[in-house]
């Protein structure tokens, strides 16, 4: 059984094929930089047929937003690829790239073809945790919280329970994905409560270049203001915003980090910003679930920046943390080991992994192929 997955980005298209017997990842690949997302993907069955690895039993497609509707990975037939794009008006700069990859590859395999969900992992989540306090009239419009990086903060749980050696089922886990793209997600025992993106991939912490949170209140001011209609101003709150807008940087934390260690004032602020946002959501989801068990760290940041993870873990002694700084440095993550960072006798455990949401999706797709041929 070999799977394709595809994860079609607005400027890029990863995309790998996994042995589901054997678990080796056979092939994987990266288009970046692309203009055309469409044009791309066409590219895939070449780029595929080129390594020897054409022959596909399976495609899954990571699909941001699946509004209420998807709760796990469903197979795509001509109805459900009608009701992902129906979901466009959620995720408008998200799912049409995903749409273009689901397109193509249902012309070029005939082959089951399978939406794994960002959004679906979360749909635990109770209704005072996803629900905007707005109209009604709104609320029916699909107005309310979503969450994404659903497969990240799965594998995460997984990955965490595994190097715990305790199931999921009894841990209370806040899983930190931190990179251009940043979530954080309260999973209490197994299932996710609460997470700080909501509708859109906008809310919640400062990412490269978005914003976070931000007060509504901005769009009527800045176009009282500036003149700016509601198009350009989420434009900006999108692609303009975040580390990119805190210093002249950009949005790369590397980068910003260099330029705060030249005495930058702005680059300081930022990762100052950056830490307390990340900061106050753990101490909301610890007060959430009644207290915390462990907390993870993935994603770019989250992986590689040691004095980041520093940062946001100082002062939680209060919680039961104690923080190793001399373990923290020494992690050099190379395959999927999930290190552990606190100090001896900490009552929560710190742990640092790199996360597999490609695995993750073939490992759903998986599933459910082995529950319609059971």
């Amino acid at each position: 059984m070999r799977i394709l997955v595809i994860n079609a980005g607005s400027s890029s298209v990863k995309f790998s094929v996994f042995d589901m017997v054997t678990g080796e990842q056979r092939f994987k690949s990266e288009l970046e930089r692309v203009s055309d997302v469409a044009e791309a993907v066409a590219t895939i069955p070449g780029l595929l047929e080129k390594a020897g690895v054409a022959d596909i039993d399976a495609v899954g497609h990571r699909t941001v937003h699946g509004g209420e509707q998807f709760t796990e990975a469903t197979l795509i037939d001509d109805t459900v690829f009608e009701e992902i794009e129906a979901c466009t008006a959620l995720a408008p700069l998200h799912n049409p790239p995903i749409i273009a990859g689901i397109r193509m590859a249902r012309t070029t395999w005939d082959v089951p073809q399978i939406a794994v969900f960002d959004t679906a992992f979360h749909q635990t989540m109770p209704a005072h945790a996803y629900t905007y306090a707005v109209p009604r009239s709104w609320r029916e419009k699909g107005l309310r919280r979503y969450g994404f990086h659903g497969t990240s903060h799965q594998y995460v749980m997984e990955r965490v329970a595994e190097e715990l050696g305790k199931p999921a089922s009894e841990l209370r886990l806040i899983s930190c994905h931190l990179g251009n793209g940043a979530s954080v997600c309260a999973i209490d025992r197994g299932v996710s409560v609460d997470t700080s993106m909501g509708m859109t991939p906008l809310e919640g912490l400062v990412m490269g270049t978005r914003s976070g949170d931000v007060d509504p209140g901005i769009f009527h001011h800045l176009n009282r203001e500036l003149g700016l209609s509601v198009a350009e101003i989420e434009d900006a709150l999108y692609k303009d915003s975040g580390l990119a807008a805190l210093s002249a940087a950009g949005r790369d934390m590397r980068d910003v980090r260099k330029q705060a260690g030249e005495g930058d004032a702005d680059a300081r602020l930022a990762i100052e910003l950056y830490a307390y946002r990340v900061r106050k959501y753990i101490g909301a989801y610890a007060a959430a679930m009644n207290g915390l068990d462990a907390i993870a760290f993935t994603g770019g940041i989250g992986e590689n920046d040691a004095a980041m993870r520093g940062k946001i873990c100082s002062g939680f002694e209060f919680l039961g943390l104690a923080f190793d700084a001399a373990r923290n440095a020494a992690v050099a993550l190379e395959e999927f080991e999930a290190p552990q960072v606190q100090a001896e006798g900490s009552r929560i455990k710190v742990l640092v992994t790199q996360t597999r949401e490609q695995w993750m999706i073939a490992k759903q797709a998986h599933r459910l192929l082995q529950r319609h041929t059971m």
